[in-house]
């Protein structure tokens, strides 16, 4: 596992996979027009609102140029907020609730969580290659360039985890739509008589 170098300091985590689910609605897809689902899963991408810098600048020298550094640049991925729903035509225990339960949390928690996890070291490597001032190599300036210094380290930085964010969601993406294909989600329906699947309550 690749670790980040000082001044970075990188969070992946992810919230504690749900021990219910909810059983609520006849459709638990989104609230939006489209075909009937037996299941659906929701989970939240976040970035923690992009990286947080904590630069420090310390005493001049007699020459009045002052040392700039980072103290810490701080960057949080998480997943969280996960919701898994089965549709409520099928009760508790039966095969199409079983068959639809075991697809919701293999391909939309366990198979986002790896892809997740994938990500964590390509960025790690990304930020290590951005070389910023740090305490045991400040970046020695006049007080005036430091505004113009911390622009053009943060901007590499910010550039950086914002790419690095939008592959992973388009990762997830992809992948959520590829585990709903016709293709399959077939092996799902055919863990269960096709009569089972057609009942409503």
């Amino acid at each position: 596992m690749a670790e980040p170098r000082r001044p970075y300091y990188v969070s992946f985590t992810i919230e504690r996979i749900p021990a219910s689910v909810d059983h609520s609605r006849s459709n638990p897809g989104p609230a939006r027009k489209g075909p009937d689902r037996a299941g659906h899963t929701s989970i939240f991408l976040d970035s923690g609102g992009g990286p947080q810098f904590v630069p420090l600048t310390g005493p001049p020298r007699r020459d009045g140029m002052v040392p700039f550094q980072y103290r810490s640049i701080n960057v949080r991925f998480s997943l969280h907020t996960f919701v898994v729903a089965i549709s409520s035509d099928y009760p508790v225990g039966s095969c199409p609730y079983d068959a639809t339960k075991r697809h919701e949390f293999e391909a939309h928690l366990y198979h986002p969580i790896r892809i997740f996890w994938r990500h964590r070291d390509p960025l790690i490597a990304t930020l290590n290659k951005i070389a910023v001032p740090t305490d045991s190599a400040p970046r020695w300036v006049r007080t005036a360039d430091v505004p113009a210094l911390r622009v053009g380290f943060e901007n590499q930085v910010n550039e950086a985890v914002f790419k690095a964010f939008q592959n992973l969601k388009l990762a997830l993406k992809t992948a959520s739509a590829i585990d709903d294909d016709v293709e399959h989600y077939r092996p799902v329906y055919n863990q269960c008589p096709p009569a089972q699947w057609s009942q409503k309550r």
